[in-house]
């Protein structure tokens, strides 16, 4: 058993906390303090140029503010959405592959060691191939080599169904236990165009584009209508109004992509981890 250090596993709990409390990370910090610096240019302007003649009726900015917060809502699902889809499609993708290494096990309990970590290489290859893929990241598939631009997933699963050939025809399964195990050998793909039609399919440019612009906007605006009622209290003000508002707009653009690689998309190296963890156990080899 491993020797857990209280302190230091609190310490590493409070740093995985603030790293996914923290969208964008520093950049987010360099709009607030923008912010900051221009709220109190604008208080300082308010309180000396304009000690008499004030913006006091903040009820038009307050309903921009209602209309940025659905746009905000609308785009945070969106988000969402993509993220939840993304990680629907990994969690079939352990099933499936639990399910064809079971399968396999059962029907062709003919298969020697070798064969046996063969077939579950190809599996877990799959896995971690379709990662890479999601990622940009170039990969060979087991027993040849890719040209460029050959999609590693697609060739995994076509040694796949060689081997699936191969045992029907040597008679090591019938035709009945061939379908059970294509079934799952056909998610496969299933689940690799379910994921590549998230990542090649992102929310439209424009969208994003215009929801950036009236954040700016409102961001200028708000400070003129707060100084005339909170003063210098409108710097702590807008920095909390900001830090939510382009922190969601910030964590969308994070969660909207959920196969990369930051603290907020899918812990697709876990999954993978799990997936081989898992079909080494069935067909019982290291």
């Amino acid at each position: 058993m491993k020797n857990i250090k209280p302190r230091n596993g609190l310490v590493a709990q409070m740093s995985r906390f603030v790293d996914h409390f923290n969208p964008g990370r520093f950049f987010l910090w360099k709009i607030l303090a923008s912010v900051a610096i221009y709220t109190s240019l604008v208080c300082w302007v308010d309180l000396h140029y304009f000690p008499t003649t004030r913006l006091t009726e903040i009820n038009a900015i307050m309903s921009i503010n209602a209309v940025f917060g659905l746009l905000l809502l609308f785009r945070n699902n969106t988000a969402y959405e993509r993220w939840w889809e993304g990680r629907k499609l990994w969690g079939q993708l352990v099933n499936d592959s639990r399910n064809l290494a079971i399968k396999i096990s059962s029907y062709v309990d003919t298969l020697d060691l070798a064969e046996r970590a063969q077939i579950g290489n190809l599996i877990i290859g799959f896995a971690i191939a379709l990662k890479n893929e999601l990622r940009g990241i170039s990969t060979i598939a087991p027993g040849r080599q890719l040209k460029n631009g050959c999609h590693a997933p697609s060739a995994i699963a076509l040694e796949l169904y060689r081997h699936l050939k191969s045992w029907r025809v040597l008679k090591r399964m019938d035709h009945w236990e061939q379908l059970q195990i294509d079934t799952h050998a056909k998610a496969l793909m299933d689940i690799c165009g379910g994921a590549e039609r998230i990542q090649k399919s992102p929310i439209a440019g424009s969208y994003k584009m215009l929801l950036w612009f009236g954040l700016i906007i409102n961001a200028l605006a708000m400070p003129w209508c707060a100084a005339a009622t909170f003063h210098w209290w409108s710097i702590p003000i807008m920095l909390l109004s900001s830090y939510f508002l382009f922190g969601l707009e910030l964590l969308a653009e994070e969660i909207e992509r959920p196969f990369d690689d930051l603290p907020n998309d899918l812990p697709l190296d876990a999954i993978c981890e799990t997936i081989s963890n898992s079909v080494k156990d069935i067909l019982q080899y290291q």
